[in-house]
């Protein structure tokens, strides 16, 4: 894991957008309790939220600015966190939830969209495992019922599910034990957008 400075650098190889066309893009992700800059970059942006803090809205900007199907997948990975000490048993709902919105990350199809959503269904939308599974499902496509006319999902609120996703998986007793996971859970988000951290079949077995 890189240290905390190294968020600073988000992505060398690209040049970053405007953070507010990043705000504007997936407005359902937010709010924002810190607008940022009118000429400021999404890296300067996300960099100074968590320098200064503000790791709520880090949080949420870093899933906007990673694109739903890797802020699905950087949410699949504080989860996993989360739970890699005690991980639930195969079949469970848990389980059944994170194994749908993972393979919908390697194999964003319509039908692993449609189990996602029904695993999140199952194992309640107020888990971090049922909220990533309903950003994979919010991700694309259509939010209506099979065969309805098609309701495009508003834009960010996939983002908005994987950051809960992280948030949930973020609880702690105290707000400083909190905090360090946010934090690490951002260098996580970091590493994904320089391009590292990113799935492959791999990964997960």
């Amino acid at each position: 894991m890189p240290p905390a400075s190294a968020i600073a650098e988000v992505d060398s190889s690209t040049v970053a957008p405007p953070a507010q066309d990043v705000c504007v893009a997936a407005a359902a992700a937010g709010p924002w309790t810190t607008r940022p800059d009118s000429n400021e970059t999404a890296d300067a942006y996300f960099s100074r939220l968590v320098e200064t803090n503000q790791l709520e809205d880090a949080t949420r900007f870093a899933a906007a600015y990673l694109g739903p199907r890797r802020a699905v997948w950087w949410a699949l990975l504080c989860v996993w966190n989360l739970l890699r000490l005690s991980p639930p048993l195969e079949g469970d709902a848990t389980a059944a939830a994170i194994d749908a919105a993972v393979a919908w990350v390697f194999d964003p199809t319509e039908s692993k969209r449609r189990t996602a959503q029904a695993a999140a269904e199952t194992v309640g939308f107020d888990t971090p495992a049922g909220a990533a599974a309903t950003a994979a499902f919010w991700a694309e496509g259509s939010i209506s019922l099979p065969g309805q006319p098609e309701v495009p999902p508003p834009p960010g609120v996939a983002a908005k599910a994987a950051a809960n996703a992280v948030l949930m998986a973020a609880a702690a007793p105290s707000t400083a034990e909190r905090d360090a996971v946010l934090r690490q859970s951002l260098r996580i988000a970091a590493e994904i957008l320089r391009g590292s951290s990113l799935w492959t079949e791999g990964d997960w077995k």
